[in-house]
């Protein structure tokens, strides 16, 4: 390795964006490491570590694991997470606890994990990977939507804390991109949730399927780790619109372009 190769960590590549991430930014001279509970045997042309986000131990050994290998550790991206689908009323507090042990105590174990590295080093560049549902919520979605909001505020605070040791924070935040996802069910559905959660079920999975290549978020990735760092990407036409209609149309008009937005007849991205 040159003094001059940056060294990545992603959770999350066996799929999607996180493993769409790691193939360019190794394509691009990176030494990258992607992780996932289960790491897949096939090669890539990156390193493959076993790590699962919401167990400290897994945490501390992927990333001695990775600095006995290297010696440092430059830019871990935390991607891993999962969409805990449901009104909130129909979702058990077990859901709740588990939706933010993996989407923001993870990212929370990452950080604890390589901030001391990045402190030693005086540089380093953290990337969460959020999500438009990070400002606007859908229905049903309510769960998934907290743990990103919350994400949003920890890494903004994230930041300022960490800008004095050379250490930057940057947030992705797609719309909606094509490719699988992980969704949980609520443990104990509810008969007057159904119409309402099978129409946001059916509007999540066909926009999903119109939505971006994982591609286009890596390559969003790979501009965030290539550039000046600043706090906030977002990555998808309909999200960046979004973003901007909701700073400015009156809130009425705003939720009612929302609901088109998160309806199964609208294309996102």
């Amino acid at each position: 390795m040159t003094s001059q190769q940056k060294v990545v960590l992603i959770t999350g590549a066996s799929s999607g964006i996180g493993q769409a991430t790691a193939e360019l930014l190794a394509a691009k001279g990176f030494r990258v490491f992607g992780t996932s509970r289960n790491p897949i045997a096939h090669k890539h042309s990156f390193t493959w570590l076993p790590l699962d986000v919401r167990s400290d131990d897994s945490v501390d050994a992927a990333v001695q694991s990775l600095l006995g290998q290297t010696g440092q550790l430059d830019i871990p991206v935390n991607n891993a997470g999962y969409v805990q689908f449901g009104a909130v009323e129909e979702s058990s507090i077990a859901d709740a606890q588990a939706q933010f042990d993996t989407n923001l105590f993870g990212v929370i174990r990452m950080i604890k994990a390589v901030m001391p590295i990045m402190r030693q080093q005086g540089s380093g560049q953290i990337i969460n990977v959020s999500s438009i549902v990070g400002h606007i919520a859908p229905p049903y979605g309510g769960l998934y939507s907290a743990s990103k909001f919350a994400l949003e505020g920890l890494s903004e605070s994230l930041s300022a804390e960490v800008r004095q040791f050379g250490v930057s924070v940057s947030l992705v935040e797609p719309s909606y991109v094509n490719t699988p996802f992980v969704a949980q069910w609520p443990t104990t559905a509810i008969d007057d949730y159904t119409p309402g959660r099978q129409s946001a079920q059916q509007s999540l999975v066909t926009n999903a399927k119109k939505g971006m290549d994982p591609g286009a978020v890596a390559r969003v990735i790979l501009r965030a780790a290539t550039s000046k760092p600043r706090l906030r990407y977002p990555v998808g036409v309909d999200g960046t619109i979004a973003l901007m209609l909701q700073r400015v149309l009156p809130e009425t008009v705003f939720e009612a372009f929302k609901r088109r937005l998160f309806s199964c007849g609208k294309t996102a991205a």
